[in-house]
């Protein structure tokens, strides 16, 4: 038996975890807990730990694998052409690191001159360049150019991607 990434549809991993579990097949979604802004208050939500993505282990044989296919909300195995087996012990290192009681903040590889686009609040859009970094406040500091001057805003490490 090995392990293979599954590719989902957009927020239909838990859907297609709970199909694959209900027909018999192994599965592990890892999820982590963050906080979110909801209006003026932050709440702790559960949330995917690799967004589109769940694991899911198989066997050699053929029916298991077109039992699998066929599973509404998943869009493709994982691989080069083929599907291609994840080793075993990076499974457990994940699932070490999400079962510890650590707080886990999955961010997208971001360095110091990187070109980054704010993605909510009143910036929402806007692209700068990353000046500085905060991992213990999780704060970034983007310069934003407005109206012909370059602006610094502070902002958090989720509400900017990758430009």
């Amino acid at each position: 038996m090995s392990w293979y990434a599954g590719y989902t549809k957009c927020n239909h991993e838990r859907v297609v975890h709970k199909i694959l579990h209900d027909k018999g097949i192994n599965t592990f979604l890892p999820e982590i807990i963050v906080p979110s802004r909801r209006k003026n208050r932050k709440i702790l939500i559960k949330r995917p730990l690799f967004r589109n993505y769940l694991f899911i282990e198989l066997d050699e044989l053929r029916e298991n694998w077109m039992r699998v296919f066929r599973t509404p909300g998943l869009a493709r195995i994982c691989g080069n052409g083929r599907p291609t087996p994840i080793p075993d012990d990076d499974i457990n290192s994940i699932k070490i690191f999400v079962s510890s009681d650590r707080n886990l903040y999955p961010l997208p590889f971001l360095h110091i001159g990187a070109r980054v686009q704010v993605m909510s609040g009143p910036l929402t859009g806007a692209i700068g360049i990353l000046v500085k970094e905060d991992r213990k406040k999780r704060r970034l500091s983007v310069s934003v150019e407005l109206m012909g001057q370059s602006v610094v805003v502070s902002l958090f490490d989720d509400e900017v991607k990758p430009f």
